[in-house]
């Protein structure tokens, strides 16, 4: 059951879009150029978020069924809400600069690094932190 996930990612889908149609408006390209950019420039998003889903869908699914995935998660959600957030409030010019850049680039720079990481923790929550079966109401002694 969607917990309004659907409503945030429409959200961050218009506002990123709104964002990404202003910054091409103002290159100043001509029409078969701006299809031009606009085509190579989605294909290649495409294919960096598939490769991003090849790479850490096996160990989130594998994460998802321990106990450390709620935490894993929420955690995951507050560093992507700091980091959004610094990152508008530079965009605003409410600060000078954003603190996070330097983790952020590193992050994008360590992608493997970052697959590779989850999947140990996966590993090692799989092994430590099953998640234990919900009672149900054949197995909790409740009819």
């Amino acid at each position: 059951m969607a917990r309004g996930e659907v409503f945030i990612a429409s959200g961050f889908g218009l506002v990123h879009g709104l964002a990404f149609a202003s910054l091409i408006g103002d290159l100043g390209l001509g029409r078969g150029s701006l299809v031009t950019t606009l085509l190579g420039f989605n294909l290649g998003i495409e294919l960096t978020q598939l490769l991003v889903v090849a790479l850490m869908m096996p160990s989130l699914l594998v994460l998802a069924r321990t106990a450390v995935y709620p935490a894993f998660r929420i955690g995951v959600a507050l560093v992507g809400l700091l980091f959004s957030v610094s990152w508008m409030l530079e965009r605003a010019t409410l600060t000078s600069a954003d603190p996070f850049e330097g983790i952020q680039t590193w992050l994008v720079g360590h992608p493997l690094l970052v697959a590779v990481s989850v999947a140990a923790l996966a590993a090692v929550a799989r092994r430590t932190a099953p998640r234990t079966p919900r009672a149900t109401p054949e197995h909790s002694g409740a009819h």
